[in-house]
């Protein structure tokens, strides 16, 4: 038998999908004619649509093969792509050729990141992320532009920072440390009232430095990558220590029940 196909798609996730491609897409423009603020708000943006389309397919129950294969080959673009041209024409291009393959190797990470998520759905542990999210590489290097844009930074140090932090964003991605990945918070539960508040808060906060409190946020989040990453090393490690422990004091108590009834039997 022939296989079914599905005629049609669901329009209001691959729509989000779209406005996300669309908004990485601009970037890579805004990148090559020197807009670097407005390309690295976009990827920001982008960021959006793409948090927006899983969600509205799980609420909508519009979930499909489809829209996942659109949904990664989008944020290739918006997050390995984008990201690595628009961080080469702002700084990277200084260095000539270690600049584009710097460049380079941030793309590859991003596309063997997505790659081995996409491979490992359904059996990754959900609670944490292997390697740095690529929609989080990409805010981390876009939030540095986005900052010295903003602020006019300028120390002379800007490129040998962005050198080293692309290469970071671009290995942190494909390696094996775990991140976090918020997926336990229950958003649907009721909440005290304060929560709101302080949500308002947060955003209020955000506004007042938006560069620079995004870039903070996202630099934080790739360094709890390795500190989570050695804290649950070391759960392992004690784990295998108490099993050790109790096998052993089980071991113990078990010669010592089999002595006593030797001992017992060969009393006069």
């Amino acid at each position: 038998m022939k296989p079914s196909f599905e005629k049609g798609i669901y329009l209001l996730p691959n729509l989000m999908t779209t406005s996300a491609l669309f908004a990485g897409f601009y970037a890579v423009i805004a990148g090559m004619n020197g807009y670097f603020e407005q390309g690295a708000i976009a990827i920001f943006v982008a960021m959006i649509f793409d948090g927006l389309d899983g969600r509205v397919a799980r609420m909508t129950n519009s979930c499909s093969a489809f829209g996942a294969e659109y949904d990664s080959l989008a944020d290739m673009i918006s997050f390995g792509l984008a990201p690595a041209l628009l961080i080469y024409q702002w700084a990277l291009h200084d260095f000539g050729k270690l600049g584009w393959l710097i460049a380079f190797v941030y793309t590859v990470g991003a596309a063997l990141r997505l790659a081995r998520f996409n491979t490992q759905v359904g059996i990754a542990d959900k609670r944490y992320f292997q390697g740095l999210p690529s929609p989080a590489a990409a805010a981390l290097l876009a939030g540095f532009v986005w900052m010295v844009e903003t602020n006019h930074i300028q120390t002379g140090l800007e490129s040998f920072f962005t050198l080293f932090l692309t290469l970071a964003a671009g290995l942190m991605m494909v390696s094996n440390m775990r991140f976090n990945s918020f997926k336990e918070l229950n958003l649907k539960g009721k909440v005290p009232f304060v929560t709101l508040l302080l949500i308002v808060l947060v955003f209020v906060v955000i506004t007042l430095k938006p560069a620079v409190i995004l870039f903070g946020f996202f630099f934080l989040y790739a360094l709890s990558g390795p500190i989570l990453t050695l804290r649950l090393l070391q759960q392992k490690r004690s784990e295998r220590r108490s099993k050790k422990r109790k096998a052993s004091e089980q071991n113990e108590t078990e010669k010592k029940e089999t002595e006593q009834p030797s001992a017992e039997s060969d009393a006069p």
